[in-house]
């Protein structure tokens, strides 16, 4: 007669070992704090992904814990090549580091619990599986779409719970002398079938479990047959998650609040397999405000859900980890303020204490918190920082920073750490922004755009101007107090139609104000409408290049 070890060894004919087994080469780990980030390489990184993986880090850090990074690549058809890297590179760049993982050169494994990529870790789902088969508590199944398509209609016909449960598994109950003879089949549809795991949940029992952030949760139990094993071989995510998070000894997971659903299903199989479950922790969903309504972070409709997009747009990584903080902990603001000489690295984090509810990413307040960041670190830091973004996304930019490292950090000084400090960059791309018409080569390019800004102002009047510049180049003294240059700036205009004020304005019959005036000076040192203080700019520029500049009125 035949076992159901006999089914067991005549589907998998090659697994010798057992769960005991394998806990044998993979024992507990001596440091009780263990917890992973398990990503798929089907495309570019979830800003919701760096939230999760910084939490669990933070968490295992402070703890002494063990952080691993762990690839989950069993849906091969959509993988996209080279994603592994860049996963493993965005990890380095937000200096989360880690601590096991495919990480060595061509995904090499550090740590004793490998492999840390899925797709090579075959052999030990296998070895689950054969142990469920044989204690009849998995079983192969042949169900073809067009099957599963009529049991969903059925269903839906007669208002009953969708899913591929009890009698609507035309394979679950089959019989082991029955399994044999279908493995024996010379018919090769037949031996097309995957593993199903035999659910021994249904539709009335609800669950209880502790989740370490919402405490006490009940949901119905999982009464899904779902599958375990694809036909490839290869495991789904759920069979994946317990047989990894248990031969790797994690002992929490730290995981996205979309994945709480499957909690119910996860014990069942912990159970089914006789292992301890670990600790679980579901962080709050990351939203979005849209037209006044709340919404999940969408990887088609949102660009900033892509982390790409805040390196792109000159976001730096403190910044971004320092606003996740502030999602992680709402109080976390409030501890910088009253520590100011500690950075984000410094706070602890206590899962208990961590938003429930949601986590709304608000593009306008994470500006907030990148000027703040930028505004504190000093201009060194800062010249240092933008550079190295600049070399990857302006290059010729870059080089024209390393060509007078004095020149640019002047530039990037003015007014900063001052009673008149402007804050004035709130992502890189400003910081750009503001160091190109500095210099001469870059100011050349934006000529161009400078007719259309004078267009309708009494700077497209040249031979006023002209008129204008000869005499203020001759008086011009940068070494001078800002007051007196500013007066003598307007007693000059005023020969030229620019009253010194409003009132002159209004009671004097001036044609133009000292704000047009000054609104030429900058047009024609910066080619831009908006510059630091200009006093300041023209400091820096120094008197041989804010001549130079400003006679190119005559041009």
């Amino acid at each position: 007669m035949i076992t159901r070890n006999d089914i067991a060894d005549m589907i998998f004919p090659d697994v010798k070992e057992t769960i005991a087994d394998l806990e044998k080469k993979f024992p507990e780990r001596t440091n009780p704090i263990s917890s992973r980030f398990a990503p798929s390489p089907t495309g570019f990184l979830h800003i919701g992904a760096i939230f999760a993986s910084f939490t669990a880090w933070k968490f295992c850090s402070q703890n002494n814990g063990i952080f691993v990074l762990r690839i989950e690549d069993t849906d091969q058809k959509r993988e996209v090549a080279g994603s592994i890297n860049e996963i493993i590179e965005l990890l380095k760049t937000f200096n989360i580091p880690i601590t096991e993982g495919p990480i060595w050169e061509n995904n090499a494994n550090v740590g004793d619990y490998w492999p840390y990529i899925q797709s090579q870790r075959k052999y030990f789902y296998q070895v689950f599986a054969k142990q469920l088969i044989s204690e009849w508590k998995a079983y192969p199944c042949r169900m073809t779409e067009e099957e599963i398509d009529e049991v969903r209609k059925q269903q839906e016909k007669t208002k009953k719970t969708p899913g591929i449960y009890g009698n609507y598994s035309k394979r679950r109950n089959m019989s082991a002398d029955e399994i044999q003879k279908k493995l024996m089949s010379s018919d090769e549809d037949a031996k097309q079938f995957v593993i199903r795991f035999r659910s021994p949940g249904d539709l009335t029992k609800r669950v209880v479990f502790e989740d370490i952030l919402r405490g006490k949760i009940e949901m119905m139990d999982n009464y899904n047959d779902i599958v375990l094993l694809k036909t490839d071989g290869l495991p789904t995510y759920h069979l994946a998650h317990i047989v990894d998070d248990h031969l790797m000894r994690m002992s929490h997971i730290i995981r996205a609040e979309e994945r709480m659903p499957s909690v119910p299903l996860h014990l069942q199989l912990f159970a089914a397999c006789g292992l301890t479950p670990p600790k679980y922790c579901h962080l709050a969903q990351i939203l979005k405000l849209d037209e006044g309504k709340k919404r999940k972070l969408s990887k088609r409709k949102d660009p900033e859900a892509n982390v790409a997009y805040f390196f792109e747009n000159g976001y730096a990584v403190q910044w971004i980890l320092e606003y996740l903080i502030n999602l992680i902990d709402s109080k976390f603001e409030d501890r910088q303020k009253a520590n100011p000489e500690k950075t984000y690295l410094d706070f602890e984090i206590k899962l208990e204490d961590m938003n429930k509810a949601w986590a709304l990413f608000d593009l306008v307040k994470l500006q907030s918190v990148n000027n703040g960041y930028l505004s504190r670190i000093s201009t060194d830091e800062l010249y240092e920082q933008s550079l190295t973004r600049a070399k990857k996304y302006r290059p010729e930019l870059a080089k024209l920073m390393e060509s007078d490292v004095v020149y640019t950090k002047a530039a990037l000084n003015i007014e900063r750490h001052t009673p008149k400090d402007p804050k004035r960059f709130s992502t890189y791309a400003d910081i750009e922004n503001q160091l190109r018409f500095f210099y001469d080569s870059e100011r050349e390019k934006m000529s161009g755009n400078v007719e259309a800004l004078k267009s309708g102002n009494v700077i497209a009047d040249k031979e006023l101007m002209k008129k204008f510049v000869a005499e203020y180049i001759q008086v011009l003294d940068l070494s001078m107090p800002v007051e007196d240059w500013f007066n003598q700036l307007k007693e000059i205009g005023k020969k030229y139609g620019f009253a010194g004020n409003n009132a002159e304005f209004k009671e004097w019959g001036y044609i133009w104000k000292i704000g047009d005036l000054a609104m030429f000076l900058r047009l024609q040192l910066c080619c831009a409408t908006q510059t630091p203080d200009l006093f300041s700019v023209m400091q820096v520029m120094g008197k041989e290049r804010v001549v130079k500049r400003m006679n190119g009125v005559n041009s």
